[in-house]
């Protein structure tokens, strides 16, 4: 069982677009049943996976990757609705495509040492480097050097972008602890030498006092034992993906959170096809997508609907401009050859959107197909351009930045128009250009947004009272996350 679990836990962890969206019996409760079940929350506990790398950067499991959250920080913090504030970094300046973040002071690291600028340049280093989960959000800089007796830090971008700061909620570790178990963070909690348990920090640099003084440690060995654990509440959280192949289910009685995230599903076309070329056809397409039903019904309450490729709880989210793109199940569409919509046959949920977008464009004049084929087969397709229209899934960053997909690696449909491309870099360089970014977007359409997936925490029913998890800290703000009668 645990080689079993150091296989099967990379797999919870990694995104991909094998996601399927039967869903479990959650073990949620009634109201009646949960108003009689009180959890004994003066005790805290949570997994890790001693059998798996802790290197936050590169390791693969799920587990230690969250377990991050409470021994390490951030440059900024990006909460669940996309405000960013800093954390070590006490303040920055931008000009000219270069960043210098000032280092907060009278920060250390749980082994008492002081945090430094080159601390942070280590960190973003890792994080770019190959292998790393964040490599694709770091493509954007060029070059990176920090100075200890200033303690800052510049960064050169390879191209404008205001929202940088956004993709920067990355753990900082100290130089060269990247191989310890865990790294050497400035976070809430220091691990114990045995690693049984982590320990409320004293000194931290916030002033802050978290709710639990010791947080308990249970190193499991399998996915049944992480259920068993959190069922006996010895582990007191677990999240999982609900619309996922891999979707772990807690059997005792437990309390789902959404949690956002920035992976948008959306239509692509394939505009060398004469047809959708046209972009008028695509706008009408774009416009025969039922949104709120895909999210609601087709992924169970797990997806937030969007016209546009920001997330609807953003404040950036352009609610006027979306309006151009909003659901039109009655207008005709005409077009000049049947299409066919390809879609990975491994998620149940994308294929159900497929079949519900294909009816509604056949019953609006522009015949459609599914063409649903295994994930191996599918990305063939799509890379060789065998399509006509396709369902995808992209992690975007924090940023919101579509550069790769109207202009780079992902723009499998040949889409090219200067006019949003050079309006999508002025939007990037500041919100000025925000508002013809959108009118733009609405006029060319170069793929058409559908949804924001939710990934699910689970807690014991009864124990939180109030939570701020991300998607990329599952522990975000836990020193403000208040528990019911806790004794």
């Amino acid at each position: 069982m645990k080689k079993l679990f150091c296989v099967l836990l990379p797999v919870l962890f990694l995104l991909s677009s094998c996601y399927v969206s039967d869903i479990e019996d959650s073990g949620m409760v009634t109201s009646e049943e949960s108003n009689e079940y009180i959890p004994d929350n003066s005790v805290f506990g949570v997994a890790f996976a001693s059998c798996e790398s802790s290197d936050p950067y590169t390791t693969s499991n799920k587990l230690n990757a969250e377990f991050m959250g409470l021994v390490c920080e951030p440059l900024f913090s990006v909460s669940d609705t996309f405000e960013v504030t800093p954390v070590l970094c006490r303040d920055y300046s931008y000009s000219d495509r270069e960043y210098t973040f000032n280092i907060k002071d009278g920060v250390t690291f749980s082994d008492g040492s002081a945090l430094t600028a080159s601390d942070v340049e280590y960190s973003l280093r890792a994080a770019m480097g190959s292998g790393s989960y964040y490599a694709t959000r770091l493509a954007i800089i060029e070059n990176i050097s920090s100075s200890d007796r200033g303690n800052f830090v510049k960064v050169r971008l390879k191209y404008d972008n205001a929202r940088f700061p956004a993709l920067l909620d990355i753990p900082i570790i100290k130089r060269n602890t990247r191989n310890s178990i865990p790294p050497t963070g400035t976070g809430l909690y220091a691990p114990k030498d045995d690693l049984s348990a982590l320990v409320a920090r004293r000194d931290h640099h916030s002033g802050k006092t978290p709710v639990y003084s010791v947080i308990s440690i249970c190193d499991v060995t399998s996915s049944d034992e992480l259920i068993y654990e959190f069922d006996t509440h010895n582990v007191s959280l677990l999240t999982s993906d609900p619309t996922g192949s891999t979707h772990i289910t807690p059997i005792s009685r437990a309390a789902r959170t959404n949690v956002v995230t920035t992976q948008l599903h959306y239509l692509g076309f394939n505009t060398r096809n004469a047809t959708l070329s046209d972009k008028s056809v695509r706008r009408a397409i774009a416009r025969a997508i039922d949104r709120e039903n895909a999210a609601a019904a087709d992924f169970a309450l797990m997806g937030n609907p969007a016209e546009l490729p920001v997330h609807p709880k953003s404040s950036s989210y352009p609610h006027e401009s979306a309006k151009d793109l909003f659901y039109d199940g009655e207008t005709a569409i005409s077009v000049s050859a049947p299409l066919t919509i390809l879609v990975n046959s491994d998620n149940s949920g994308k294929l159900a959107v497929c079949k519900r977008i294909a009816e509604t464009l056949s019953r609006l004049g522009a015949p459609t197909t599914v063409r649903a084929l295994p994930f191996d087969e599918y990305t063939s397709a799509l890379r060789s351009g065998d399509f006509t229209l396709y369902y995808a899934e992209v992690a975007l960053g924090a940023d919101f930045d579509i550069t790769r997909l109207i202009s780079g690696s992902l723009n499998f449909g040949g889409f090219y128009d200067t006019s949003l491309i050079n309006a999508h870099s002025a939007y990037l360089a500041g919100d000025e250009g925000k508002n013809e970014f959108f009118r733009i977007f609405c006029d060319t359409v170069p793929f058409a947004p559908i949804m924001f997936k939710d990934t699910a925490m689970y807690t014991q029913e009864n124990f939180f009272e109030k939570t701020s998890p991300t998607s990329q800290n599952i522990y975000n703000s836990f020193c403000d996350w208040t528990v019911k009668n806790i004794s």
